[in-house]
């Protein structure tokens, strides 16, 4: 899972974005004795929803089917120097998550930005995982089908034809020139700034491969 990372978000280019006049309050509440109460979900508990899914994968004493330690749950938060959240931290503008993992030994990832909270969000992929557990109990062949949707990398013909060249316009061979593009193209995009995150991790992708090519 290379060029994955937990933040900025890394969005699956396979998958169309929600444009934000459809996004909508989702409805994931607090769990408690008597159910699913109204009051909003927290980040710290939309991230163990997905835990607990994850580890239901595998059944107790067999091999796991998806290693937890490989999970990468990527948004627009900020982390702590340790990699965990950063807690009482500002709502990105971009709420959307998505998770990769390995099931089975197949990439998947899973990806939503239906919903105005991030935490949402990562309920509703916790959500999902639960739903296609009941798929594959009720039939496995279903269960691929479905699955395939949630391909983790894009196949070759997804991936853009486009190069490092084609992303940072440049064309030059001096590398200090295409660090100052680098920096310029960086700051314009940059999440933190109001930029689209996408195009931010495509630029930073870009950039280490220029500095492949022109060292």
């Amino acid at each position: 899972m290379s060029e994955i990372t937990a933040s900025p978000l890394s969005w699956p280019p396979q998958h169309p974005r929600t444009q934000d006049s459809d996004k909508v309050y989702g409805r994931f509440g607090k769990k408690s004795t008597s159910g699913y109460g109204m009051d909003s979900l927290t980040i710290a508990q939309g991230v163990s929803r997905i835990m607990v899914q994850i580890a239901a994968y595998t059944r107790i004493g067999q091999q796991r089917r998806i290693e937890p330690d490989n999970v990468i749950i990527s948004s627009n938060l900020q982390l702590r120097a340790d990699g965990l959240l950063r807690s009482n931290q500002k709502t990105p503008q971009d709420t959307g998550v998505a998770v990769y993992f390995t099931l089975d030994d197949k990439e998947r990832c899973i990806p939503c930005d239906n919903y105005i909270r991030v935490a949402d969000n990562l309920a509703a992929v916790a959500a999902t995982l639960e739903a296609l557990r009941t798929i594959e109990r009720h039939g496995s062949n279903m269960f691929d089908a479905v699955f395939t949707g949630f391909t983790g990398l894009p196949s070759p013909e997804q991936v853009s034809k486009t190069t490092w060249r084609d992303v940072l316009d440049y064309w030059g061979d001096s590398l200090d020139q295409c660090k100052k593009i680098h920096r310029k193209l960086s700051s314009k995009t940059h999440p933190d700034r109001g930029g689209d995150p996408h195009e931010f991790q495509r630029i930073q992708t870009a950039w280490q491969q220029a500095q492949e090519a022109l060292k």
